[in-house]
């Protein structure tokens, strides 16, 4: 009994956590509605997630501290990368196209994972993950609406930075490979957010980004969309993600994170009355299907193996 409630635990900590990712998009353009940019809205995000992963690695793992110079060199070129541009890019995206398309558009981040493995590690690359690649590019044709006459309603630069944020979120995977082994998840986690807190500080304008809160018409409101963003969609979000592994090992999540992009659909077209094309939405579910076929052996699944989970 323990195993199957520590199952549905897992799913329940997974699910919470696609839904905040989910509110990211909503809440971004909320923030951009109160006339802060994008990379200030990245700041924040950034800034919010170094400060509760360290007091959470003080508490926990005060080992992760422990760097020398050439490590932190490398944490802070990993947070600039992988985490201040990804956010940026994110929240630039969301200014210009529809969130759904924004979201999937991220989303499509471990068809960059696998193309990056097999340029800088040389992974294998099967003929399964060939045709997915092949077909989550397929599935981004259409959800970009690429085939509309004259492209009219086709944003290329939110395009391109949605593009950019998928690439910059699969560098969250793949540059912590280039020195596995010598540092810790924690580690670089730690000191790469700060990097990247750091890198986006300089470009942020904080005087103006404090006036612009301060001074808001309902600063409250700010505030509570500034905390939603930072701790409910990236803090809270990574560390429920990373703890339902422990419970569902890594490949029920990864199908359950496809659930991402469906609530953010649902809840652009709730609370801002977005809605996208036939055409995108069959885009939406090929790059969905493609990713969940990509990372997931079927058969390995116990669902699928008419065994039970309990032992």
């Amino acid at each position: 009994m323990s195993k199957k409630k520590d199952t549905f635990k897992g799913i329940r900590l997974m699910l919470i956590a696609t839904f905040f990712w989910a509110t990211m998009g909503i809440v971004s353009r909320n923030l951009n509605g109160v006339h802060l940019t994008s990379v200030q809205v990245a700041f924040s995000r950034c800034l919010q997630a170094a400060v509760f992963t360290t007091l959470a690695l003080a508490i926990k793992n005060r080992e992760a501290f422990k760097i020398d110079f050439k490590g932190l060199l490398f944490c802070i070129f990993y947070g600039i990368i992988a985490f201040s541009m990804a956010m940026t890019f994110f929240s630039l995206t969301v200014e210009r196209i529809p969130i759904a398309v924004a979201t999937v558009l991220m989303f499509s981040n471990p068809i960059w994972v696998t193309l990056f493995g097999k340029i800088f590690f040389k992974d294998p690359v099967g003929i399964k993950k060939i045709i997915t690649v092949i077909t989550c590019i397929l599935g981004c044709m259409c959800i970009i609406d690429i085939f509309a006459a004259g492209g009219k309603d086709l944003n290329i630069l939110g395009v391109v930075f949605g593009l950019l944020s998928g690439i910059s979120f699969a560098s969250q995977l793949v540059i912590p490979r280039f020195v596995e082994g010598k540092y810790s998840n924690d580690t670089l986690l730690l000191y790469g957010f700060w990097g990247g807190t750091i890198f986006l500080a300089f470009f942020s304008d904080i005087p103006q980004f404090a006036s612009s809160i301060v001074h808001a018409a309902n600063p409250l409101y700010t505030i509570i969309n500034l905390l939603a963003i930072g701790v409910l969609s990236t803090y809270i979000a990574n560390s429920y993600y990373i703890k339902s592994s422990e419970y569902l090992g890594n490949t029920l999540p990864s199908i359950l994170v496809a659930f991402e992009p469906i609530f953010a659909t649902i809840l652009a077209f709730l609370v801002l009355g977005e809605a996208i094309k036939p055409i995108q939405m069959f885009g939406a579910l090929v790059v969905i299907a493609s990713i969940v076929v990509m990372q997931v052996d079927i058969k390995g699944l116990a669902l699928f193996k008419g065994k039970a989970v309990e032992k």
